[in-house]
């Protein structure tokens, strides 16, 4: 299985800045390249306990975006196993802290986030993107090296910096909380009632 990027804005993970993230919209598609760093349910348990007790976490997630998955261990010479983002919503009650107290512009996951997510990330103008759900495979294909950062008691749910090729990403919350998840299905429930309209005129035209 291979897959191509075909479109999409590249973006440099090693020299991305607040404001660049601020002009990504809801629906915008992007192209990872650079050093993206990983983390989920047990990894951010540990640093929000780290953050509260005011410990200085391992890894620096300035001006960084944390991607939320448990890489598969590597067969026959890969650099990573399967990939895929983990549902997002498990993170959603270490968002807060997360962005407030780490310097980290956004996240990379799978699926909606809740309200208070949502909130979080609009107060402090982050960012989330959404990878490709299913096929873990094929986003692995886009990490070209990976290098375990901290926690390595943690398996696979430890911290690791990958280095990303054209990892095909949608923005799904954008700096001001504005969601496709929200604004998608209105868009489309006013598409479908505009299209039903233009066939009941079509069939009182008959």
């Amino acid at each position: 299985m291979t897959y191509e990027a075909h479109n999409g804005k590249r973006v440099n993970l090693d020299t991305l800045t607040h404001e660049e993230t601020k002009s990504w919209k809801p629906g915008d598609v992007l192209l990872l390249n650079g050093k993206l760093l990983t983390g989920r349910d047990a990894a951010h348990k540990r640093m929000t306990d780290m953050l509260s007790k005011g410990e200085k976490l391992p890894v620096d997630f300035t001006n960084k975006l944390i991607y939320y998955v448990g890489p598969v261990d590597p067969v026959h010479g890969e650099v990573v196993g399967p990939a895929g983002p983990t549902t997002a919503t498990r993170m959603d009650k270490f968002t807060r802290q997360m962005l407030e107290q780490t310097g980290l512009l956004g996240m990379v996951g799978k699926a909606e986030r809740g309200v208070a997510a949502i909130d979080a990330i609009r107060d402090n103008e982050a960012i989330y993107l959404i990878a490709i759900g299913g096929a873990a495979y094929l986003v692995s294909k886009a990490i070209k090296a990976s290098k375990l950062l901290a926690f390595e008691d943690l398996g696979m749910e430890a911290i690791y910096e990958f280095d990303v090729v054209d990892m095909p990403v949608t923005v799904a919350v954008d700096s001001k909380g504005n969601s496709v998840h929200i604004t998608g299905p209105q868009e489309w429930k006013e598409k479908i009632a505009h299209s039903m309209q233009l066939g009941d005129v079509a069939i009182l035209n008959q």
